[in-house]
């Protein structure tokens, strides 16, 4: 375990700068806004294959970028800056905290956590085959919250039962933090 307080962490002005060069580009591109590229990189660095911030570019982003080139660097190093955080997180072993209510009962059209829980799973499929090479079923039983929250799996009977039920969504929701932690441990455990 190591000490919260030395987690590396991004400013209240770094992560503004941030969330709005990504949504700018969200809303130009339909690429993914600040919560969907957290999902993507805690599911990068979390999974058993070598994180590198070019995934990130190449998955969430359109080829033709909306970013000046200052843009892109400055994007590039709070991403950087960003991945050692959750880094830090994962190694804390404290439960990850996701940056945003763990509800979709939200006004917006797609609730952050949604985003967030779609980011991930897009990072996990990205490399299904190694997270599930050595124990599948505990794999998806970790992954379950966070596959419900994505709205990916939507026509499963099983999330639909658990669409009827307010409390069980929120409960469901309410165990990510914990399910990215145990994620993390199991995948990269020797």
């Amino acid at each position: 375990m190591s000490d919260l307080n030395s987690i590396p962490s991004l400013s209240e002005d770094e992560l503004e700068t941030l969330g709005v060069l990504l949504e700018d580009e969200a809303e130009r591109q339909d690429s993914f806004d600040f919560f969907a590229v957290h999902g993507l990189m805690t599911a990068l660095i979390a999974g058993p294959v070598e994180f590198s911030v070019q995934q990130i570019w190449d998955c969430a982003f359109d080829e033709q970028l909306g970013f000046s080139k200052a843009e892109q660097e400055q994007v590039n190093a709070l991403l950087v800056k960003l991945s050692k955080e959750i880094q830090a997180w994962l190694d804390s072993g404290q439960d990850f905290p996701v940056p945003c209510d763990l509800t979709l009962l939200d006004d917006e059209d797609e609730p952050p956590v949604e985003s967030w829980a779609m980011g991930f799973m897009t990072g996990v499929l990205l490399q299904e085959e190694q997270w599930y090479a050595r124990n599948e079923e505990t794999v998806a039983q970790h992954l379950f919250p966070i596959m419900y929250a994505s709205g990916l799996f939507m026509d499963e009977p099983e999330m639909a039962d658990i669409d009827e039920d307010v409390d069980l969504s929120n409960q469901m929701c309410a165990n990510i933090p914990a399910a990215v932690v145990e994620l993390y441990l199991m995948l990269h455990a020797e």
